[in-house]
């Protein structure tokens, strides 16, 4: 019995047939988790990447408007000083519109007070509301309204209306622009 167990041995089926168990037995047991480990791994790598590379971007961003604020922070009063009106000054303010205006053939009525009218929003500021009509060309109305985002001012628009005029049949039309400004005291 024991020549027969030798001679099974011996033979080259059988020796290949237990190398292709063992290699399979090798493969499944061994390798296939391995290769299952290295994905999980390499995926959690890939994760921690991506949130490192969020949170680096996150800290340029954080840096560059640290930067940018610091740049931009002597010039904060002359920023706050090209959105406010200042008070007393009303007539420079209706002379800007009136010279659109003219420039665009518009009649042009102007409607605000800011002695009485406004809301404060601080001590030394306040939002005056603005009516202005205007009548003429409708493309000459428009031009007006883009050459009065280009003044130094802030007039912030809320309304626009516009209808034909009455019993003019030369295409001209009445707009009606209401909004507010913005105004502080002179400082003295």
């Amino acid at each position: 019995m024991l020549k027969n167990i030798f001679r099974i041995l011996k033979n080259p089926w059988f020796i290949i047939i237990t190398t292709a168990a063992l290699l399979i037995i090798l493969v499944i047991f061994i390798v296939l988790p391995a290769i299952k480990e290295i994905k999980s791994l390499n995926k959690q790598i890939l994760n921690q990447r991506a949130l490192l590379e969020s949170r680096y971007e996150k800290r340029l961003n954080i840096k560059n408007a640290i930067k940018n604020y610091n740049s931009y922070r002597p010039r904060v009063p002359e920023l706050l000083a090209s959105v406010y009106l200042n008070a007393g000054n009303e007539i420079e303010f209706i002379t800007a519109l009136e010279k659109i205006s003219e420039k665009n053939s518009l009649e042009q009525k102007i409607n605000f007070d800011t002695e009485n009218g406004g809301e404060n929003q601080s001590e030394n500021t306040w939002r005056v509301p603005i009516d202005i009509q205007l009548s003429g060309n409708y493309l000459n109305i428009l031009r007006y309204l883009e050459q009065t985002e280009k003044l130094n001012f802030y007039l912030v628009i809320d309304r626009f209306s516009v209808s034909p005029k009455t019993s003019d049949f030369s295409g001209n039309v009445r707009a009606v622009i209401g909004g507010h400004t913005f105004w502080k005291k002179l400082e003295k």
